[in-house]
């Protein structure tokens, strides 16, 4: 059928002259088994009987066998006359032929794929954004206007051009509705990818990422097999992978031919297509790919996930947004120029504009409803030059002209339809037909006829149908009163079931979909089973928001008192965690512990709140895990097992938060006592990772004998950087081989700061851009991870322009809004401010900060997060303005808190705050002793920026006491540490000695 309706508007739209001049086609029709269109020896014998059929046919004419006939007999859509017998040689017995009867003369037919008019400068400035994108500055543009405008067709103009340009096109469509599959654009148009690219080039093409992919869009399995499971990682990371890998997956396509992506219908789209959309439009603007997308401005409300990253999307890639108005006076007559061979009366023009606006689709179907009307062309084909506009009866609306060319359709026709109008997206034809109660044969007349009418438009698989446009749709449905509305879901859910018996399961979102929207009739729960495996299914597709939307869809659809309430509030709660919706996910796992505890018991509500207190913690609602984790306590009651451990860590970080008196760091106090001693008493593997304040350890001594695997403490406790150098490499590359982006981040930061540490500036610069890169494929803000990235810059900052203005940029905005869930670390970044401001002579600034960081020194344990850092930097601080505030306090913490356990932290070393600490109080001698003992250190580390520092160092305690004796002692240590500091390129430090040096010269 569907060939037969091509051929005949091919031969419709060929009829109408072109510059003058009109094509003779023929077609010729064949029906058979598919061939195999890769054999050389084989087209099939289908398509020879075709080829002889074309041959042997007038121009204008179209041409079949009596096996077209035979599948079509009884249709009403279509007739036929026989013509004779044929013999083709090598053909066995003669082939029976019958042409096509058609109405050569159908203006409507020019509509079915209406010329494209106008829009010269939106298409003019897509060329130059794809011009942009083939030398690698892609982007993204977005057609913005009211339904109907053009958004799609302009698309879809552009499209054809650019693939004939040679760029790779590919089309993903948004749905409206809650039961469209997990990121449903970038799912069809990576499906349609792997139809067009050959297996060898898809599997590179995919990389790593295949199984993550593959789950996205399943249709890959028909392309490749054997495509491995991805190794399964938490939920976020999971998600960070997925939005990672299809983004490389398009980068890789990008560079065999320019990309461009059409991402349709976008005010349809969900939170995760959203997100998907961000992930590759940052990585575009680098890259030879060109987002396209449409979306109906005036459906966008504040609360769209779309209105929210418009803003976003114009600062992270190249932005252009095109709005669309309607078509003009001269456009309106070229199309109606193309149904009509004569010139278009200007009177009729402008009372179309004028009841149109100029929207293209309202303008179609006004055409489409005056040329079925009848009256407005001649015999010929002309538009009539005696035209009355008062008589016509043009539409005064666009659902007034939707609403006339349906009640010409036959009442089976409108049934059917009106059946589909209940579906939000492709509807199957056996579905529609069942729930329009009629049988095959009248409802494949009625689809026929709302084909023939431009009503509805085949659909991506066999047997399905779409409407040609949502506003069709819409016509029909709220035609309905909410009462039919209601019954009308029902009745297709129930005929779903019925068709698809075992595979129903298969279509699982729409039947919940179609079950929720009928939920005010009894039954309503059986759909509790389908919106519950559509959220397993966007689950193994990472599409936390989807996930959401079914468990609230099975939630409302589910008796109050049913068992099952408990356990899906609880998947519920976890599912808005990841899907970033903290307040909701907060909200719901408090409701879901609650009746965990109600139906199960306290012991259940508690293991059900550890996981989902850390799951809150890991996706950065820090506060909102501490609300979890202080009731998960409440359940534990007297355990103390790991869960009880990560609880209470979560419970000291608030409470010390809390605390007006806490100095901005974690405290020793019992109850972070009793926490280690039941850390200390679990077996190794069972000891909870991750949170800030769990470590403990006497000395280094203690953490080389019991902790050598352990990056973060051979790094930041021992000072064992080459150590940590292959540990943290080993992470990165597990990190990575897994997908685990933002720990790769991480992993690379610490690989910085330990280059860094030994003076390889240049392996540490290409360590932080490797982290960079693994940042620009993190979603905005969304890793934490990210700030390890930070601190390794400022780390390389120091070492190489200690004076810069970075580290109050940093710091500045941190303390100027402090958050509650940074408070541990708050002494650490106001003992950088203060160091920071010193350096830019500031010296009222420099000893405030200073001042508010002694309770830290003085009441932190030395195992404290990052405490190493506090008396140092208050020692550095000092050494810098040549004042000796709070020296004293910092002096007995440093000696019994780092100095003794020998704790040592990159780019920081106790023997040198030590010496400078001494040498400011004017115990120069001291002072000395210590700079040699840093040094007996350093060289141990291998350390060498802060080797060459501490030389610096003293050379300028000397110069500073300014004896006789004391420019002797400055000068060697002065001439090696410029040569230290020009042979590592600490090109900051080399200017403070040469300036050094010439004062000592003067």
């Amino acid at each position: 059928a569907a060939s037969v309706r091509c051929a005949t508007s091919i031969q419709q739209m060929a009829n109408h002259p072109v510059d003058g001049e009109q094509l003779g086609v023929r077609v010729g029709l064949d029906a058979g088994q598919k061939p195999d269109w890769n054999s050389l020896d084989d087209v099939g014998t289908p398509a020879n009987i075709a080829e002889r059929l074309c041959t042997h046919t007038q121009p204008r004419k179209i041409l079949c066998s009596s096996a077209v006939t035979g599948l079509l007999l009884g249709r009403q859509a279509f007739q036929f006359e026989n013509r004779s017998e044929l013999v083709f040689d090598g053909m066995p017995g003669a082939v029976s032929t019958h042409e096509v009867v058609y109405e050569m003369r159908q203006p409507g037919a020019m509509l079915r794929h209406a010329p494209f008019v106008g829009r010269g400068p939106e298409i003019a400035r897509l060329h130059e954004m794809l011009d942009d994108a083939e030398g690698g500055r892609g982007g993204l543009a977005m057609l913005v206007g009211e339904p109907g405008i053009g958004k799609t067709r302009i698309a879809q103009a552009f499209a054809e051009a650019a693939a004939e340009a040679g760029a790779t096109v590919l089309w993903g469509r948004c749905y409206e509705g809650e039961w469209t599959r997990p990121f449903a654009p970038f799912a069809e148009a990576i499906e349609e990818y792997g139809r067009i690219t050959d297996s060898f080039a898809l599997r590179e093409d995919l990389g790593p990422g295949a199984g993550s992919i593959a789950r996205l869009a399943p249709e890959l399995h028909e392309h490749l097999s054997a495509i491995p499971e991805p190794v399964p990682l938490q939920a976020d990371e999971e998600r960070f992978r997925l939005l990672d890998e299809v983004t490389q997956l398009l980068i890789a396509a990008s560079t065999r031919a320019p990309l461009v992506l059409v991402l349709d219908d976008l005010h349809w789209a969900d939170k995760s297509t959203i997100e998907m959309l961000r992930q590759v439009a940052r990585s575009a603007s680098r890259h030879r790919i060109l987002l396209v997308g449409t979306y109906r401005d005036v459906e966008l409300d504040r609360q769209h996930p779309l209105a929210d990253a418009l803003g976003s999307l114009r600062r992270e890639t190249r932005f252009e947004r095109l709005l669309l108005k309607g078509l003009e006076a001269p456009e309106v007559s070229q199309l109606m120029a193309s149904i009509g061979e004569h010139d278009v009366p200007q009177e009729l023009v402008t009372a179309i504009i004028e009841e149109t606006a100029g929207n293209p689709f309202f303008v179609r179907e006004v055409l489409l409803h005056l040329v079925e009307e009848g009256g407005v062309l001649t015999a010929d084909g002309r538009w009539r030059g005696d035209l009355a506009i008062s008589s016509i009866g043009i539409p005064e609306g666009v659902r007034q002209a939707i609403g006339s060319r349906l009640t010409r359709l036959s009442e089976d026709t409108n049934n059917f339809l009106t059946a589909a109008s209940a579906f939000n997206g492709a509807f199957r034809f056996e579905v529609a037909a069942s729930v329009a109660r009629l049988d095959e044969m009248p409802a494949l007349d009625a689809v026929d006829e709302a084909l023939d009418a431009q009503i509805v438009r085949p659909g991506s698989d066999p047997d399905t149908y779409d409407f040609s446009h949502a506003l069709i749709r819409h016509t029909l449905y709220t035609e309905l009163s909410p009462s039919r509305q209601v019954r009308l879901h029902r009745q297709i859910a129930e005929v779903m079931e019925a068709t698809f018996a075992d595979g129903a399961f298969d279509r699982a979102a729409e039947l919940a979909y179609q079950y929720h929207r009928s939920a005010a009739l009894p039954g309503a729960e059986r759909g509790v089973p389908y919106a519950v495996q559509a959220a397993d299914t966007a689950e193994g597709a990472y599409a936390h928001d989807d996930v959401a939307t079914f468990l609230r869809m099975a939630l409302e659809l589910l008796p109050v008192d049913d068992a099952q309430r408990s356990q899906l509030l609880g998947r519920l709660g976890l599912a808005l965690a990841w899907s970033l919706d903290g307040e909701a996910a907060l909200k719901t796992l408090n409701e879901a512990a609650d009746a965990i505890a109600a139906s199960k018991g306290d012991a259940a509500a508690a293991d059900y709140l550890v996981p989902a207190a850390r799951t809150m913690y890991n996706a950065s609602f820090v506060k909102g895990a501490w609300d979890l984790a202080a009731k998960a306590l409440e359940f534990l009651g007297e355990r103390r097992d790991a869960s009880w451990a990560s609880m209470q860590a979560l419970n000291l970080l608030r409470d010390e938060a809390e605390d007006t008196d806490n100095p901005g760091i974690p405290l020793d106090s019992p109850e972070r006592q009793d926490l280690i001693r039941v850390i200390k008493s679990l077996p190794s593997d069972e000891r909870p990772v991750g949170l800030v304040g769990l470590d403990y350890f006497r000395s280094r001594a203690e953490i080389l004998a019991d902790s050598a695997d352990n990056a973060t403490l051979m790094t930041y406790y021992a000072g064992e950087y080459r150590r940590g150098l292959v540990l943290w490499q080993r992470e990165a590359d597990r990190h990575e081989r897994q997908g685990q982006i933002a720990d790769a981040l991480s992993d690379w930061a610490q690989i910085a700061r330990c280059h860094n540490a030994l003076g390889d500036l240049t392996a540490a610069d290409a360590a932080i851009n490797r982290a960079a890169t693994f940042a620009s494929r993190l979603p905005p803000g969304a890793s934490p991870q990210a700030l390890q990235m930070f601190s390794a810059r400022l780390d390389l900052q120091s070492t190489l322009a200690p004076e810069s203005t970075e580290f109050l940029a940093v710091t500045t905005p941190l303390l100027k809004e402090p958050a509650a869930e940074h408070a541990w670390a708050a002494a650490v970044i106001r003992a950088i401010a203060a160091l920071a401001h010193a350096r830019q002579g500031d010296q009222e600034d420099a000893i405030r900060w200073l001042t508010t960081v002694i309770p830290s020194i003085e009441r932190a344990p030395g195992w404290g997060a990052s405490y190493i850092l506090l008396p140092c930097l208050g020692a550095a601080t000092l050494w810098t303005l040549k004042r000796d505030d709070h020296a004293s306090v910092i002096e007995r913490n440093l000696r019994d808190k780092v100095i003794e356990p020998d704790f040592r932290f990159p780019m920081q070393d106790g023997r040198l705050a030590m010496a400078q600490l001494c040498a400011v109080q004017g115990r120069f001698d001291e002072a000395a002793d210590w700079f040699r003992q840093a040094r007996t250190v350093l060289d141990e580390q291998q350390a060498q920026p802060l080797r060459a520092i501490t030389d610096f160092n003293e050379a300028e305690m000397w110069l500073r006491r300014a004896g006789e004796s004391d420019m002797a002692q400055a000068k060697p240590l002065l001439e090696a540490a410029l040569e230290q500091f020009r042979a590592l390129g600490m090109t900051g430090w080399v200017k403070l000695a040469e300036r050094a040096a010439e004062r000592s010269d003067a």
